[in-house]
């Protein structure tokens, strides 16, 4: 056996080895010091005396780009209905409901039936409000709300035995992709990145508490007929001192989003 030959092999393969040991080290104390910068960066709401809540909606994977709408014209479809009409150059129906539908007790369970199998494309809407006298619910896209839109809604009026007598509804169609440059689906940033958006730019303080956020579209183009919409955060706070809750609009799609208030 040629002794020196081994002997400049093995010293080698003992470098490799140490070379790979010490590489494994330097990525494991990268990753170490990411994480504990992430970790430095994340606001301390418990410390700042901000309540915000327990469980957040989770948008892993999520990712949104902008989208353009037009409003629906209900003039034919009114005119193949005999409890519904047109108003407002076609773009609001109007239902009325031959037999009212009871809303005591029930979860709205009858209220969410007919619209199923009432209402014109009425799978595509989801409760958002109820008051004494009002039930709304709101258009989706892809399973998100059109949030806050008076274009994009089916609202319920409710007498005093509490049933829903009647109802008005608009609704946005040929919802797609707004043409243009850089308009590509982006990673939606998450809901406690849109709520340090609020606390970073002032909007958020000392025993406010963030009482519901959700995460669909908003209207940040109004045309008559045509909207453009952006992914957003909306976001109530109740800010301390102050009996009316705020409304807040987060863009969804940047790093250092926009922030609305809304008047």
């Amino acid at each position: 056996m040629n002794w020196k030959r081994a002997k400049t092999l093995f010293i080698i393969v003992f470098i490799l080895v140490n070379i790979s040991l010490i590489v494994i080290y330097i990525d494991k104390v990268n990753k170490s010091h990411i994480n504990e910068s992430k970790d430095e960066n994340k606001v301390d709401f418990k410390q700042e005396e901000i309540t915000i809540p327990q469980h957040l909606q989770s948008v892993d994977g999520v990712k949104m780009q902008l989208l353009t709408a037009r409003s629906k014209d209900f003039s034919s479809y009114a005119k193949d209905k005999d409890d519904v009409s047109a108003e407002s150059s076609g773009r609001v129906a109007k239902g009325d409901m031959k037999d009212a539908i009871s809303i005591k007790n029930n979860a709205f369970t009858d209220l969410k039936k007919f619209i199923v199998d009432d209402v014109y494309k009425g799978t595509q809407y989801q409760m958002s409000d109820v008051s004494n006298d009002k039930v709304t619910f709101e258009q989706t896209y892809q399973s998100f709300p059109i949030m806050n839109n008076n274009k994009a809604q089916l609202t319920f009026n409710i007498n005093d035995d509490e049933e829903a007598t009647d109802y008005r509804q608009t609704a946005m169609q040929t919802i797609e992709p707004s043409k243009g440059e850089n308009n590509s689906k982006k990673q939606v940033i998450s809901a406690r990145s849109a709520i340090e958006a609020l606390y970073y730019n002032r909007y958020l303080k000392q025993d406010d508490e963030v009482t519901k956020l959700r995460l669909g579209y908003y209207t940040v183009v109004k045309e008559p007929n045509v909207q453009v919409l952006e992914g957003n955060w909306e976001i109530k706070v109740k800010h301390a001192g102050e009996d009316k809750v705020k409304t807040y609009y987060v863009e969804a799609v940047s790093k250092s989003p926009k922030i609305i208030e809304e008047s």
